[in-house]
């Protein structure tokens, strides 16, 4: 199974959320965001898909991103990052963000790092055409197996081109209200047809890319390389709460039933929804509110 320390693990975009904004964070995993108010994880105890242990420092759900327990426009922003590739129903996720949120940041690795990397694990394949993301299912095996995860970990160079060319191996979508997006045949060469029409744009862009884009995830890395992951978290966190001077709604005013979206009632070891009789547990103060199998139609 490839190694999930991966470049993949650090860092995103700029994205444009404002000081007072409410902001839910979908597979907070090991790294959250410091600016995150609220995170959500489908697995609090599984690390096989990230790259250590699930950091819980401030309000948390246990979740599936294709079923949140929020009430409609509870958030100003979600952040949704490597996410998507490894849902069943891309399309009912995406439903649920515009749902829950105004405006929003999605990024997924890009067909190129897909197939360069590869991940058992991930299901779907994304491309960004025009400001539209186009989703096709995954088909083709990861026929490089470990080696470009090995180099990755082990060889500085290339640790350093990747780092450098970041953007070329990711999808980054910003999105206000709507995302725009469309699932594809996989039997649709996208990645073939880009790199035929616009190679030569594409390199040129990755060349004028401005010294501190192309930089500024190796001093990241450097940074956290220095300093604890826990240290590093803490600070940044730190750092946003003084920045902070807003007072957001707590859990159990914004739960829901992930199912029917009915309002639940809250006790201290269980939730339960009395309109579709479902029960969530509340286990270490947090709830556990991922649907059973068996009530998902």
């Amino acid at each position: 199974m490839p190694s999930t320390k991966s470049p993949y693990q650090h860092g995103s975009t700029k994205v444009k959320i404002q000081p007072t904004d409410f902001v839910l964070e979908i597979g907070s995993g090991h790294n959250p965001r410091p600016r995150s108010n609220v995170l959500c994880d489908k697995f609090l105890v599984d690390d096989t898909q990230r790259g250590g242990q699930v950091v819980l420092d401030r309000p948390a759900v246990e979740a599936d991103g294709q079923y949140l327990p929020f009430a409609d426009r509870t958030f100003d922003y979600v952040v949704c990052l490597h996410v998507l590739e490894h849902v069943e129903d891309p399309a009912l996720m995406i439903s649920e963000l515009e749902r829950v949120a105004d405006r929003g940041y999605i990024e997924t690795p890009s067909e190129l790092g897909e197939r360069l990397y590869g991940w058992p694990y991930h299901n779907w394949i994304l491309n960004q055409v025009d400001g539209k993301l186009l989703i096709q299912k995954k088909q083709v095996s990861d026929q490089f197996g470990q080696l470009f995860h090995l180099l990755a970990a082990k060889e500085p160079q290339f640790s350093k081109f990747h780092k450098a060319y970041h953007s070329l191996f990711l999808v980054q979508h910003e999105w206000q209200e709507k995302i725009d997006y469309e699932l594809i045949s996989p039997e649709v060469p996208i990645l073939q047809k880009r790199l035929n029409d616009e190679a030569a744009t594409l390199v040129e862009d990755l060349v004028n890319t401005s010294f501190q884009e192309r930089w500024s995830p190796i001093l990241k890395q450097a940074l956290s390389n220095i300093l604890p992951a826990r240290v590093t978290t803490t600070l940044k966190l730190l750092l946003t709460k003084g920045r902070q001077h807003v007072s957001h709604p707590s859990l159990p005013e914004i739960i829901v039933c992930p199912l029917c979206k009915s309002s639940v009632e809250w006790e201290k070891s269980l939730i339960t929804c009395h309109d579709c009789d479902a029960i969530y547990p509340v286990v270490d103060q947090i709830p556990r509110l991922v649907p059973p199998e068996n009530l998902i139609n």
